[in-house]
């Protein structure tokens, strides 16, 4: 759980195979598949969390129905006429 609390997940040492300069990065146990970009050199890359497949979403829900468009009051009375 980070510090400010409201995200589970790990933070991580990781070492840029581009520039080669280290840095940690936060990864999320909510979205494993994100790929992790260098603070230094910007290139992005993958760690063995980015790998992993991500969990599918959850199913939506199905709409409700909508209701029917109301019509108005029904009267026995004839249109007024002018």
């Amino acid at each position: 759980m980070s510090v400010e609390g409201g995200m589970s997940g790990m933070q991580q040492r990781i070492v840029c195979v581009n520039c080669g300069k280290v840095f940690f990065a936060w990864r999320p146990d909510t979205v494993p598949g994100a790929k992790i970009k260098c603070y230094f050199c910007k290139k992005e890359m993958e760690d063995e969390a980015a790998k992993r497949p991500r969990p599918e979403p959850p199913a939506a829900p199905a709409p409700a129905p909508a209701p029917a468009a109301a019509e108005g009051p029904k009267t026995d009375q004839p249109p007024p006429t002018n």
